[in-house]
């Protein structure tokens, strides 16, 4: 088939990374047009090895209502001019309903990914109305929606009668490979050297550092108990950046964090190498409950020890592996601190993720989903 894959986000988003491994699972089989915002490194989207016609478009998007309404009409171009047999639209979003819509106008086929309740992250009510509209109703005209958990399946149910498909989320334990790198040598790398480094990994987005303020009132607790303690924030850019550099700086703990910046997901592996702890807190709510968080993959494909505070679907799978703390920061520096001290152990995390939520599993799982629309 010929699909055309759109995604709507940038590449700082944790869908944009689902939304690339779906499209390369694809594009395995099928032939690909992937549509990205302000994609920077599209030979990043498809492995070296698929050169089947597969391609890949940066579409430019501001992020202002102009540059998001021009944007669209872009997008809106690709679907009414390319060739594609099945439309497959990461997020249920007013972005891209204009593209669901041109799609069953074709009698094209259309696939929806829905992998978060983002309508209950967003400040704006305008935003926020338009998002819960559009994630109630796109997935009654789809062909096929997909999620990634039974919380997320059992809302879209109640919503609109739909039965979505689970194709679970997915890491790379190839590339999040503990065994190809040496921790001491990549502490030495990054200049951390007799410390303590507790590792945060995700950008400044809503749904990722949306309860990072609980971490870093940890943080200054576990700085006062232990003074080579360095908190690692792998990532950056997003609309959270300033505030949560300005308590940073509130919180008089500047000089024990250290933040990289964006950084290419290929390296990402070596931070987390150079890390002792995986830090990762979710409040409970529903918008969490509804998530599986790339963090703990990755953390747990690396090996990392975790701890933590974590709800619904990922307390319901991967809470054995944790070290679990009660929802404040005084709970977590504790437990933080007890387990460096002890240097307490899980079971092995990394067996179970390659078991179960390798992107080579979870290909099996989009290929029996793709099947149910493809005739």
């Amino acid at each position: 088939m010929n699909i055309l894959f759109i995604n709507v986000m940038e590449e700082r988003h944790g869908s944009t990374y689902r939304a690339r491994r779906l499209a390369s699972l694809l594009a395995a089989k099928h032939t690909v047009c992937y549509l990205e915002s302000n994609c920077n490194d599209k030979k990043e989207v498809f492995p070296s090895d698929i050169n089947n016609g597969n391609r890949v478009i940066s579409i430019p998007q501001k992020g202002s209502a102009a540059g998001f309404i021009l944007a669209s009409l872009k997008r809106c171009l690709f679907c009414l001019r390319e060739d594609f047999d099945l439309i497959f639209l990461q997020k249920a979003w007013p972005l891209t309903l204009p593209c669901l819509v041109i799609a069953k106008l074709r009698r094209k086929k259309v696939v929806i990914d829905c992998d978060d309740l983002d309508s209950l992250w967003f400040k704006s009510p305008l935003r926020k109305g338009l998002t819960s509209m559009t994630e109630k109703l796109m997935p009654k005209w789809a062909d096929l929606t997909t999620t990634h958990n039974k919380y997320l399946k059992r809302y879209i149910k109640n919503e609109g009668g739909i039965e979505a498909v689970i194709v679970p989320q997915g890491v790379d334990t190839e590339l999040f490979d503990p065994l190809r790198f040496n921790p001491l040598l990549e502490k030495r790398g990054l200049s951390l050297e007799n410390k303590k480094v507790y590792a945060f990994l995700g950008s400044f987005t809503y749904g990722s550092a949306r309860d990072l303020h609980t971490i870093l009132r940890a943080m200054q607790q576990i700085i006062k108990r232990q003074t080579n303690a360095i908190l690692l924030i792998i990532g950056g850019g997003g609309p959270l950046e300033k505030e949560y550099r300005d308590l940073i700086s509130n919180l008089g703990i500047s000089n024990h964090v250290i933040i990289t910046g964006r950084v290419p997901h290929s390296q990402v592996p070596r931070y987390l190498a150079a890390s002792d702890i995986g830090l990762i807190f979710m409040s409970d709510d529903f918008a969490n409950k509804t998530r599986v968080s790339f963090k703990l993959l990755e953390y747990f494909s690396m090996n990392l020890q975790v701890v933590g505070h974590i709800v619904g679907e990922s307390m319901d799978t991967l809470g054995e592996y944790c070290f679990l703390c009660q929802p404040t920061p005084e709970s977590m520096a504790d437990l933080v601190l007890t387990v460096t001290q002890k240097d307490l152990r899980k079971g092995n995390a990394r067996r179970f993720i390659k078991e179960h939520y390798d992107w080579n599993v979870i290909g099996k799982s989009l290929d029996q989903a793709i099947r149910r629309v493809e005739n």
